[in-house]
């Protein structure tokens, strides 16, 4: 049964993933968790999606383009994603673009997926920080299968260039929610949506922070894009 005090960290995971995610600069169209005492629920999203088998949403702008490059291997059950095509499909895009276009073109597409994944990382790293206070994400345990964050986030991870792509991710998303007036955005917004159940837009809006341009960093932020 989905107790007040599990309805609460709920609450807190999904401020965490709406907080981040704003701070990279995604929209967020609306958060939902599960009323206390329900035992299944499920959510119509905007676009007429159904989310089942969850207890929160956070619903936020698309990415198709690199969320179809990751899929689920239920035999070694973890996120395998293609970033050899991945690299192709962008680098033709860019190939159409003077060298300083291009440049841009694909530095822009590497920090949407860091920031994709960091934002991913959020719902887990605050409900950690809420519930025992610290994170992880070696140390927990239960996170394979396909609806796992920690699983998607590691997936989208391996579209980056470098090996410690997903170990940076978990750091910079770590130092973020550690900052206070990041987590007093959070901890606002989990205390909103536990007593609403549901936000719109404009209700999510006025508790989360202004975007950063230059957030996340990349692994090597001095010396690449």
């Amino acid at each position: 049964m989905f107790t007040r005090e599990f309805r609460r960290a709920v609450c807190v995971h999904e401020a965490g993933h709406a907080v981040i995610y704003a701070l990279g600069g995604a929209s967020i169209y609306g958060l939902a968790v599960a009323p206390e005492g329900c035992e299944s629920w499920s959510y119509v999203g905007r676009k007429g999606t159904v989310f089942e088998n969850l207890w929160g949403v956070c619903e936020t702008s698309d990415s198709p383009s690199i969320s179809t490059h990751v899929e689920w291997d239920s035999t070694q059950l973890s996120y395998r994603a293609n970033r050899d095509e991945f690299k192709r499909q962008h680098r033709s895009m860019a190939a159409s673009l003077g060298p300083t276009h291009a440049k841009h073109l694909l530095a822009s597409v590497r920090r949407l997926v860091r920031q994709r994944v960091c934002a991913t990382l959020a719902g887990p790293i605050a409900e950690a920080y809420y519930v025992e206070g610290e994170f992880n994400v070696w140390g927990a345990e239960g996170w394979t299968y396909p609806e796992s964050d920690v699983e998607v986030a590691m997936g989208l991870a391996q579209l980056l260039p470098y090996r410690s792509e997903f170990e940076h991710a978990c750091k910079v998303t770590c130092e973020a929610l550690r900052r206070p007036e990041l987590w007093a955005r959070v901890v606002a917004l989990a205390e909103e949506l536990e007593r609403a159940g549901d936000m719109c837009p404009d209700a999510v809006a006025e508790y989360l922070p202004e975007p950063d341009c230059k957030w996340p960093s990349s692994v090597f932020a001095k010396r690449y894009a």
